[in-house]
């Protein structure tokens, strides 16, 4: 008879997707006891992201908005897999214990090692790589947004495969987060405003210092051009100017890197939060 506390659904973003980790995260999965036995890509439609935010608090509305984007930039991985083992009286369902313990924190200063998020680390704060259903009573929703049809279904004689997962065709390469921000920036707003001495270096990746380090680099940028550019550069750092009103100023750029550099500026507020 078929437990769904053994089973739990990863979605691997198109970040994740188009920098080739899905093999590698299926991997580590398995390392810590999770059997891969289903696989799809699939671009999430936009019924797709609103049977997966069935539960998402009022609060999160600006990041639906930006993830609504984000997902039209390239196809999302699903991953169905299953706890081997028996499972201990009193331990959590297999989906909890993925989107708990194995997660790792969205904050990437706070996501440790032995954690999804703190051994692959994110690009920036909103790109956190992966996303999973975080209970048993929303495995058979997300199953029917991911794989079209029910757990029961899904695990039948004619059910899914885990075979499938190969390389996906090259999108980007891995971003240079810092680097790619400030370009984004520089050609917007000039080299004389955007001054590469201010930024942190790439291989500081998402670190706290380098969250700190960018938040000043901003706020110095946002005074130096002053003016309406300055009042949007702001905007973004606050809330108040949307990803579309950004898109309208930055002059033509990679849709991945203008992204990159929107997402992380929108966010780098609440990273910047004490460790």
């Amino acid at each position: 008879m078929l437990d769904p506390d053994r089973f739990a659904l990863l979605i691997v973003k198109p970040d994740g997707v188009a920098q080739h980790l899905t093999r590698l995260i299926s991997l580590w999965t398995r390392d810590r006891g999770y059997k891969l036995r289903g696989f799809r890509e699939l671009f999430l439609s936009p019924e797709h992201q609103l049977i997966l935010n069935a539960d998402t608090h009022t609060g999160d509305q600006i990041d639906r908005h930006l993830s609504a984007v984000f997902y039209c930039l390239g196809p999302v991985h699903a991953l169905l897999l299953e706890r081997e083992g028996s499972r201990a009286s009193g331990e959590r369902s297999a989906a909890a214990e993925l989107a708990g313990r194995f997660m790792g924190d969205a904050l990437p200063h706070r996501a440790r090692p032995g954690t999804l998020r703190g051994d692959f680390g994110a690009l920036n704060p909103v790109f956190n790589l992966v996303h999973a259903t975080n209970s048993t009573d929303n495995l058979d929703r997300d199953a029917w947004a991911l794989f079209d049809r029910p757990l029961v279904e899904l695990l039948g004689p004619s059910g899914a495969r885990p075979d499938g997962i190969a390389q996906t065709p090259h999108l980007l390469s891995p971003f240079k987060l810092w680097s790619v921000v400030a370009d984004v920036l520089t050609a917007w707003l000039g080299p004389k405003v955007v001054r590469p001495i201010d930024w942190p270096a790439d291989f500081h990746g998402p670190s706290h210092p380098a969250v700190g380090a960018a938040l000043m680099a901003c706020a110095r940028a946002a005074q130096r051009a002053g003016g309406e550019d300055g009042e949007v550069l702001t905007g973004v750092l606050d809330g108040n100017t949307s990803y579309v009103q950004f898109a309208r100023q930055v002059p033509m750029v990679d849709t991945w890197h203008g992204y990159l550099a929107y997402t992380t500026l929108r966010h780098l507020t609440l990273c910047a939060d004490t460790p």
